[in-house]
């Protein structure tokens, strides 16, 4: 039975619903996906008020876009382990940082990739149009996963396959050559300091708002904003 209008819960409902935002709850039939993963790390300790910061301005921005009711967002935290959230009005996007432990990247990578595959059929199954970007924040390598790297690599190259704008938003270190190592196709590569930080996050903000303004694939020109 299919009792969605009133209240009820429906019988054998769909997991990937009940985690993500309910297809009642969608006023667009344009549907644009953002998964952010974030690394919190112990080497991002000194710029935990700052990455709060930068992130209540990416939400901020994205909330003033007029893009915005057609956006949900799922945020991934990756540390010695991992937490990746359901796919939320922009409003809900959480914004607090913590740091501590070591970098489950792949975990994030591999994990996040299938959530937002599982979901965006999801969506196209209910008749909705999508468009997808899968985008990473970190400092440094891998060192904590159970995912291996050709696992990590694989995911990415499903994502670009699929026409799903892959980033990585690499804050110094030697992110950046990983990101490239496993594939994606636009990388951002910002020294570590708090004002390079924010600039980052806001350029993240402009290019997501600008991805969903278009129906075509961004390809490698997600961060040409």
């Amino acid at each position: 039975m299919n009792n969605r209008g009133n209240g009820m819960m429906i019988d054998g409902l769909d997991e990937i619903e009940l985690e993500n935002t309910s297809i009642d709850d969608i006023d667009s039939e344009n549907i644009n996906l953002m998964f952010l993963g974030i690394d919190q790390s112990g080497s991002m300790a000194i710029y935990n008020r700052d990455m709060k910061h930068a992130l209540t301005e990416f939400r901020e921005a994205l909330m003033n876009s007029r893009e915005a009711d057609e956006m949900l967002v799922a945020r991934a935290n990756f540390d010695s382990g991992i937490e990746i959230g359901g796919y939320k009005r922009i409003e809900e996007f959480y914004t607090g940082f913590t740091s501590g432990g070591c970098t489950a990247m792949y975990d994030a990578i591999t994990e996040g990739t299938e959530k937002l595959r599982a979901y965006r059929t999801f969506l196209k199954n209910e008749g909705m149009r999508v468009k997808a970007v899968f985008a990473i924040f970190s400092d440094g390598a891998d060192n904590d996963s159970k995912s291996t790297f050709s696992e990590a690599k694989k995911a990415v190259d499903y994502l670009n396959d699929e026409e799903i704008t892959t980033a990585f938003i690499s804050f110094g270190g030697e992110a950046a050559r990983t990101a490239a190592d496993l594939g994606f196709r636009n990388i951002l590569d910002v020294s570590s300091s708090a004002s390079e930080l924010r600039k980052a996050f806001n350029c993240l903000s402009r290019s997501v708002i600008e991805s969903s303004k278009s129906v075509l694939a961004d390809g490698d020109d997600f961060f040409q904003v």
